[in-house]
């Protein structure tokens, strides 16, 4: 090209060019897959690349970090709250601010489908958006249920307690879910961890209405989950199966397990029978 008909472009060039965003937003679920009534974490990230601070919380704030949240007809999902970020949270000029952040508790995540998500920060009249990213919602595979009640005269209930699976890159994890068992609202969903099929898991409930469940969650391992009656993890505890099966029982509306504890790399092997010579 002719160099007097290219420095006659350029200023032309120059304004269609795009311009680096002063604000730089990025966004993205921890997992493709999630189950009603989980906590629904996304990571998101933000680069101040503007001379200003960005303050996103408190009576000073001079900018507001949200979420768009669709389903795939492009209907908006409720929102049930603003999210609450702290008073520190400050993006200086030239830093990067990432948090994780738990959905769930701000929008109604009770549908299944897929969901589409973008992070916005609104900033000197301005809104900066991630790009798209895509997670699904889903009820699980159920494997075990057990319906009972809870509470005594006009506070009684029937509960639906399942054992349900979801899908991930690390295996398939299993969940205790509580539900209505007409309604089928769930009220929680507690992450049991990753789940074998060889053994179908044992679930119990005791006397102070705590939920125990024990299952395979490893080629040599069992876990054993107790889980409060509002679906609260409590406590886990791990269990070889080198030597012996661990086993589950209820003895008067207490809960016993019995195993031989698993020691992370303990590598021992079953005894095969007397040596050979």
């Amino acid at each position: 090209m002719n160099i007097r008909r290219l420095l006659a472009l350029l200023p032309l060039l120059l304004a269609v060019a795009p311009v680096q965003a002063q604000i730089e937003v990025l966004c993205r679920p921890i997992h493709s897959h999630f189950l009603i009534g989980e906590e629904s974490t996304v990571r998101v990230e933000v680069r101040n690349q503007t001379s200003t601070p960005l303050i996103i919380a408190g009576s000073n704030r001079n900018a507001k970090v949200s979420f768009e949240l669709t389903t795939e007809t492009g209907s908006a999902v409720p929102a049930k709250r603003e999210l609450p970020f702290a008073v520190s949270d400050i993006i200086k000029p030239g830093q990067e601010w990432i948090r994780a952040v738990d959905l769930q508790p701000f929008f109604d995540l009770r549908n299944t489908g897929r969901l589409k998500l973008r992070a916005v920060v609104e900033w000197d009249g301005n809104a900066y958006l991630s790009a798209k990213s895509f997670f699904n919602i889903e009820r699980g595979v159920e494997i075990v249920k057990r319906t009972v009640s809870s509470g005594t005269g006009p506070e009684k209930v029937m509960i639906k307690y399942s054992l349900r699976t979801v899908a991930r890159e690390e295996g398939e994890i299993l969940f205790l879910c509580l539900e209505h068992p007409d309604t089928h609202t769930r009220f929680a969903a507690a992450n049991l961890g990753t789940m074998i099929r060889l053994y179908v898991p044992h679930l119990l409930r005791d006397s102070g209405g705590r939920i125990h469940v024990l299952h395979q969650s490893a080629p040599n391992r069992f876990t054993h989950s107790e889980i409060s009656a509002a679906g609260r993890m409590l406590n886990q505890e791990h269990f070889s199966n080198d030597y012996q099966m661990p086993e589950m029982k209820e003895l008067e509306g207490t809960i016993i397990v019995r195993g031989r504890p698993y020691i992370p790399g303990d590598e021992r092997r079953m005894p095969l029978g007397p040596d050979v010579r």
